[in-house]
């Protein structure tokens, strides 16, 4: 049994065809009529009706995968050819041909050092026999892209977003709406409460409890993800003059954003073991950061979490004070980008269903694939 007809036999009864080796009777357990294709490579290659016609099916399984095409959007295991949306390990593999921007490529060198990646621009096109498919920016970090995938035989337009964020984000390429017949969108704040309040009153806010800390003596540790949300404070935080020193893994990406060609407006510097008065650390979450910095007097702790809209996040997160500042979209402007963006079906990823629901209530066609699940509903590609 092929890899795509074990996929579907949860959804269809697979029976071989009666004409040729790679011809097949599908009966789909939604549609009464039994459907005659060619499966070749893994693939559905066509249908065999009155209009012959390839169909377009979306499966998620550790990455979203499209068979018609082959083609795999970030698949979190190895893959002959593979896209990769973004840095950041859980959207990443060591495929043997990655395909992605070259901001991306400058943060996954050493991991990619064995592969052979197909590196675009921003509006660039790579072309296949079967689809061609174009990056844009999607404002989540360094060389962070959603991919336009079209097909060849129709002409029909999937936008595959990753993780994406809305906000201005200074060390990222703004986000680009695109426009598209087929959405698959992350949802990882797919819930109607996580709606965060405007980026600059959380960034005065955040600013206003570091001057208070420094002004009292004691020391600010904002806790960031090393890689992405970290640069982005870093900007944010040396724009209003503030000295600060990065956890050494931190300060690496840093150095890889700065050969990228982001620019900081200011000077900063790779933490040592050695506490400076006036000054604010950098760390990302964990244990580790917890027993550098067990001999720092006066220290406080403050994450920078999505999660934090929850009232008490601070006492969940064991930190001093906690603000609702992500590098990911909220609630309504999942909505909004749905909206914006305009398709005919959208498949949710990557997090809550609630949102899957929410559009299905305002018209559309939408479903949440968890892992493991595929689309049932397959459109004309």
């Amino acid at each position: 049994m092929s890899l795509l007809e074990e996929w579907l036999s949860p959804f269809a009864t697979v029976n071989t065809g009666f004409r040729e080796p790679n011809e097949y009777i599908l009966q789909y357990s939604d549609s009464p009529q039994p459907q005659q294709c060619v499966i070749s490579g893994g693939r559905v290659e066509s249908y065999l009706t009155s209009q012959t016609r390839a169909v377009l099916n979306v499966i998620f399984d550790r990455g979203a995968y499209l068979p018609d095409l082959g083609l795999w959007l970030d698949s979190r295991r190895k893959r002959s050819v593979g896209y990769i949306s973004h840095a950041h390990m859980d959207h990443v593999a060591r495929h043997q041909r990655p395909i992605l921007t070259s901001g991306t490529r400058v943060l996954l060198k050493t991991l990619l050092q064995r592969s052979d990646p197909c590196t675009l621009e921003y509006g660039e096109t790579y072309d296949t026999a079967n689809y061609s498919l174009t990056l844009y920016p999607a404002g989540h970090c360094l060389g962070s892209a959603q991919v336009l995938v079209r097909s060849k035989v129709s002409g029909q337009r999937v936008l595959y977003t990753g993780d994406f964020k809305v906000r201005p984000n200074p060390t990222a390429e703004p986000l680009q709406s695109v426009s598209c017949d087929t959405l698959i969108i992350e949802s990882t704040f797919g819930r109607p409460e996580y709606c965060f309040p405007p980026q600059e009153e959380v960034l005065d806010s955040f600013f206003e409890t570091l001057r208070g800390w420094l002004n009292r003596g004691e020391t600010p540790v904002v806790l960031a993800y090393r890689m992405g949300k970290s640069q982005e404070l870093l900007h944010h935080l040396l724009s209003q003059g503030f000295e600060v020193a990065l956890e050494e893994s931190a300060y690496v990406v840093t150095q890889s954003y700065q050969e990228a060609g982001v620019e900081f407006p200011g000077p900063f510097r790779s933490f040592d073991g050695t506490f400076r008065e006036g000054e604010v650390l950098l760390f990302p979450p964990g244990k580790g950061t917890r027993a550098a910095l067990e001999r720092l007097k006066g220290r406080r702790m403050v994450a920078m979490s999505g999660w934090a809209v929850h009232n008490g996040a601070r006492y969940r997160l064991g930190v001093d004070e906690a603000f609702p500042f992500s590098d990911h979209a909220d609630y309504s402007e999942l909505v909004d980008y749905v909206k914006l963006v305009n398709p005919k079906q959208v498949y949710t990823i990557n997090g809550f269903p609630d949102l899957a629901s929410h559009l299905k209530a305002q018209g559309y066609q939408a479903e949440h694939l968890k892992s493991g699940q595929a689309s049932v509903q397959l459109k004309l590609l």
